[in-house]
């Protein structure tokens, strides 16, 4: 096939044409999406910024036709740069990055085969972590239960371990109520991990919490390997911890001789964790008594219970007695009625009187220093070491031998009942040792009576 000389000229010219329509098109299309899509810096922070997850990495990207990075600053609150990797036209700062903080972004950007720049900024808050008020080792209470309470409020909180718990939050999602599902044992310790989130639902990173359970409620008694006590010796019970229910706690408690009967006497609370009993008007003499506690009904405050019956006893011996005469400054010795010695005694002066009334003997030491309350340099002080055959029966009162002065029928003490004693006596031959006998002659629980005057004798029949 031939073709026309003349539209042979005319072929370069339509391709012309068309290679200048579609170079035309394409500068309109070009310039379309200059308009269109102008120059910008997007931060992919931007959404979140009051509230940023701080395990998502900072992204800034240059926006537009040509576009490019030309320099990225990101800056924490002190000041310092962050260090990010040039991806292209994206910057990118790798997570993780810190909770509760504040970051500064400053970015500028340019596009390309053009003089146009533009500079951007944007501060960024990551989400802060609520803070636990209280332990993180909390102990269940009475009922169950405990209560975790945070700064600020949170979204979502599921607590898992061992131990299985039901949480239930407050209407302000800043207090949960977490209850053990079913029974435990008593003094352990159950790791949790709770899963959170903030109140705008951003994952948290687990918390950590270590859960308690009540220790058992006990008991100790003062009667363990005790054998031949006086008779008003009381029985001292002091629990761990205060009971919750202290009226009736003791109703169930029973002290019995050998044969199981009952014996007379009073509980009586002497402090928040310690009863006492008192036998009315005292034991019998060379017996056993026994105590028998009952765990049911014996709970502490804190939750914790009794875990098995006490029982434990102890013997008493013959039945001795003291009695001392202020009036005539003298010390009886009184066994099964009958008075087996009677001796010369000091007690207090008229400034330091000894006490008087129905007391026991509730510790004895074979030697003892005394001190005064007061201190140095203030009237009444004084120290006395090596005083022998000490017998307290009511708070700093006491029985023990004196063998610094041989005035024995004379006031002469702080308000002890001095006695005459040979230990340590240098100085008086041949005194007698009353306060080594009496030592022999009591124990703990010993009755001791101090009479300001002698009760006349009852009439004879």
């Amino acid at each position: 096939m031939s073709i026309d000389p003349a539209n042979r000229t005319l072929l370069p010219r339509r391709l012309a044409l068309w290679l200048g329509g579609s170079l035309a098109a394409t500068t309109v299309g070009l310039a379309f999406i200059w308009l269109a899509v102008p120059l910008d810096v997007r931060f992919e922070a931007a959404a979140t910024a009051t509230e940023f997850d701080p395990r998502r990495p900072l992204v800034v990207e240059a926006v537009g036709l040509g576009a490019r990075l030309l320099d990225v600053q990101v800056r924490d609150e002190q000041g310092r740069s962050l260090a990010g990797q040039l991806e292209d036209n994206r910057f990118v700062v790798a997570a993780p990055l810190r909770y509760g903080a504040t970051y500064t972004l400053e970015a500028e950007a340019v596009r390309d085969f053009s003089t146009q720049t533009l500079t951007r900024r944007l501060t960024v808050h990551t989400v802060v972590l609520p803070r636990l008020l209280g332990s993180a080792n909390p102990r269940l209470g009475p009922d169950g239960s405990v209560r975790l309470s945070f700064d600020r409020p949170v979204g979502r909180l599921v607590v898992r371990g061992e131990l299985p718990v039901r949480v239930e939050a407050a209407p302000d999602q800043k207090s949960f109520l977490v209850r053990a599902v079913g029974s435990y044992p008593q003094g352990h310790s159950y790791p949790l991990t709770a899963e959170w989130s903030s109140a705008s639902g951003i994952d948290l990173p687990p918390l950590t919490l270590r859960l308690a359970t009540p220790p058992p409620l006990t008991v100790r008694t003062n009667l363990r390997s005790r054998e031949r006590l006086g008779l008003a010796w009381p029985i001292t019970l002091t629990f761990s911890e205060p009971l919750a229910d202290r009226d009736t706690a003791l109703a169930a408690a029973q002290v019995t001789d050998a044969g199981g009967a009952s014996l007379a006497g009073q509980w009586r609370w002497i402090g928040r964790r310690t009863a006492q009993f008192t036998p009315s008007p005292r034991w019998p003499a060379n017996a056993r008594i026994a105590l028998a506690l009952a765990p049911e009904g014996l709970s502490a405050v804190g939750g914790g219970h009794l875990e098995a019956p006490l029982t434990q006893s102890f013997t008493t011996g013959p039945d001795r007695r003291i009695a001392v005469y202020l009036d005539r400054q003298r010390v009886e010795a009184i066994e099964d009625g009958r008075v087996v010695r009677s001796f010369a005694m000091s007690s207090g002066r008229p400034g330091t009187p000894t006490v008087t009334g129905t007391y026991y003997i509730y510790a004895r030491y074979e030697r003892k220093t005394m001190r005064s309350r007061v201190g140095p340099g203030q009237p009444g002080y004084y120290v006395v070491e090596n005083v022998p055959f000490a017998q307290y029966f009511h708070e700093g009162y006491a029985f023990h031998g004196a063998w610094w002065h041989n005035s024995f029928g004379r006031r002469m003490s702080h308000g002890c009942v001095n006695l005459s004693t040979r230990r340590f006596n240098r100085r008086w031959s041949g005194v007698p040792e009353d306060a080594g006998w009496l030592w022999e002659f009591a124990s703990l629980g010993t009755p001791v009576t101090v009479f300001a005057r002698t009760p006349p004798l009852p009439p004879a029949e």
